[in-house]
């Protein structure tokens, strides 16, 4: 029987705390054994949260069921093109997606299956957020998943003293309409949001934006820094970190440093520094259930194959 593969975002976790207490604070690890066995109800979805077991050590390994009650497409028979409605009971009944989880409470390093239909890691905050502060009012925190990155290429971008150009290539822009909320709250992303619309009132499968200073002897000043980096955090953290990485087709600057000696043009791609991760599970056309045993093997196996590699990046 065929596989097909389950993406994975290689990310990391940040607590930030209202009120900074390290005696009290709770820790990720805290968070996430609390978590067991909560439900959150999300727009049309509902977000169920189990621990698994795992004799991996040092791991936390857990499954994220969402059920979707509303929004839900129809059937089309793909002989007389007719349309109908799928034959559920919304009160009681909905469709079902997974996102399996893996996090390695020593180095801090937390896997999450790329699930378009189920909970994005944005979502996923929110949910931990809703339910622990019914619980635990007096400790507040702002919780956030950075991605964990290889050749730290991103670093390299902001060590530049002169930006030449920024491209961006986005594929399908019509699946990336929803990464943006209704009212964005910078310029990038509205940039980014206009120029999608844009492409899919087109019907364009791609779109790209490219942004070019002719050079320093035209334009010394360059590309201005806060916007080309602002662009590159709009698409990692509306698009990336929301489970359409595979969508990103480019995203890539080029520029000089400030070393006088070194005066050649240095290209950085953004996308260098991510992993590009998956696992493989059975490719069954009508499922009976979210293949949790597949998807916990599949993760811990892809865990203990990075695992060196991990080791070097948070020793």
């Amino acid at each position: 029987m065929a596989n097909k593969k389950r993406y994975i975002d290689v990310l990391s976790t940040k607590l930030t705390f209202i009120e900074d207490n390290c005696e009290s604070n709770p820790t990720f690890e805290d968070i996430l054994r609390f978590m067991n066995g909560k439900e959150y109800r999300y727009s049309e979805k509902i977000f169920e949260f189990s621990l698994l077991q795992t004799n991996l050590q040092d791991c936390i390994v857990g499954i994220i069921i969402t059920t979707q009650d509303k929004d839900i497409p129809p059937i089309r028979n793909k002989k007389t093109k007719k349309y109908s409605q799928v034959n559920i009971n919304p009160a009681i009944q909905g469709l079902a997606f997974a996102n399996i989880f893996l996090y390695d409470s020593h180095r801090n390093i937390f896997l999450y299956e790329v699930n378009r239909n189920g909970c994005f890691p944005k979502q996923f905050s929110d949910f931990i957020t809703a339910k622990w502060i019914e619980n635990n009012a007096d400790t507040k925190f702002v919780l956030s998943f950075p991605a964990v990155l290889r050749a730290n290429e991103y670093q390299r971008m902001l060590q530049m003293t002169y930006y030449k150009k920024i491209t961006v290539e986005l594929y399908r822009p019509n699946e990336l309409l929803n990464c943006f909320d209704e009212s964005t709250d910078s310029i990038e992303n509205n940039i980014l949001k206009h120029n999608l619309q844009i492409s899919t009132q087109s019907n364009a499968d791609t779109l790209k934006l490219e942004q070019v200073a002719m050079g320093k002897r035209i334009n010394p000043m360059g590309l201005s820094h806060s916007r080309v980096q602002g662009l590159i955090d709009a698409v990692k953290l509306n698009i990336a970190d929301r489970g359409f990485r595979n969508n990103i087709q480019t995203l890539k600057v080029e520029g000089y440093t400030g070393d006088a000696e070194d005066r050649a043009l240095k290209p950085v791609d953004i996308l260098a520094d991510t992993f590009d991760e998956f696992f493989k599970i059975t490719d069954i056309q009508l499922q009976s259930d979210v293949q949790q045993g597949e998807r916990k093997l599949g993760i811990e196996n892809l865990y203990t194959r990075l695992l060196p590699e991990l080791r070097q990046l948070t020793r």
